[in-house]
């Protein structure tokens, strides 16, 4: 299937955040374009039908000769479509690391206004909904209009993100839109052995529950613990999900043992087996 919409997508997505395109994808881009045009060029105007019989043959074999020359040399340019396609989708998927570390400053510093925001919100993540704000406190009305403003531009610089990320495969998995933005920590035995998975459980829940309140959802991700935030390349987010599998298939190896050794000792072989 032809990733050329997705690289497409990606380009204009780039474009749109004023991050650098290299100079190859616009290269490519031009290849393919002018591929295109040969494939898409239409047949010349037919010549005036010339007024004497002994002219009438001469008229046609021309213009056959035209249009046989054009004929072939569409359908050759139709050979190349697929490698410049390609060449393309590659140049774009290269380019794709580099426009998601140039969106990482940005995604970082409107965190930032809404972890200072959060900090005068109400703690109750209820009552961080306008619909339930206390209006006439003008410290929570402060707090959340920038909370607010700070939350549309990462949905926006989020979607973006995703725009660019589809032309490498995109993200897949559950939960992938957490995971683009934050990492749960890597297990450790000692952790497994501790039951901390029972703290971060809950993170995944409460962010799938607050997927209709994003001012909410953001609020959240800044004041917990357990989650690192950081935008995240498609390859990280799929590292990141395998971690929830880990922690889940450690702790069951651990509860699976007869003994706390045993359990201890099964974490680790797990843990290294998987690592």
């Amino acid at each position: 299937m032809s990733r050329i919409p997705a690289a497409l997508t990606a380009v204009e997505a780039a474009e749109r955040r004023k991050l650098p395109v290299p100079a190859d994808v616009y290269e490519t881009s031009a290849v393919r374009g002018a591929i295109f045009q040969t494939v898409q060029q239409p047949d010349p105007e037919r010549p005036a039908l010339p007024g004497t019989a002994a002219d009438v043959e001469q008229v046609i074999r021309e213009y056959a000769a035209t249009l046989q020359t054009l004929d072939l040399t569409r359908r050759a340019a139709g050979r190349f479509q697929d490698e410049a396609d390609a060449r393309f989708v590659e140049a774009v998927r290269a380019a794709v690391p580099g426009w998601i570390a140039g969106l990482r400053k940005e995604f970082t510093t409107l965190v930032g206004v809404v972890s200072k925001a959060a900090e005068k919100l109400p703690e109750s993540l209820d009552l961080i909904d306008p619909r339930r704000m206390n209006w006439a406190n003008p410290s929570h009305m402060a707090a959340y209009t920038k909370a607010e403003g700070a939350v549309v531009q990462l949905e926006q610089l989020v979607a973006d993100r995703t725009c660019i990320v589809k032309v490498a495969g995109g993200d897949g998995g559950k939960d992938n839109a957490l995971f683009a933005v934050a990492a749960l920590p890597q297990p450790t035995t000692e952790r497994v052995m501790a039951h901390d998975w029972k703290q971060l459980s809950p993170t995944l829940v409460q962010w799938r529950e607050l997927r209709q309140q994003p001012v909410a959802r953001w609020v959240y991700l800044t004041r917990q613990q357990e989650l690192t935030l950081s935008l995240a390349t498609p390859g990280e987010v799929r590292q990141r999900s395998i971690q929830v599998e880990r922690w889940r298939e450690a702790g069951m190896a651990m509860r699976s043992a007869l003994t706390t050794a045993g359990g201890r000792q099964a974490v680790q072989t797990y843990l290294a087996q998987t690592a």
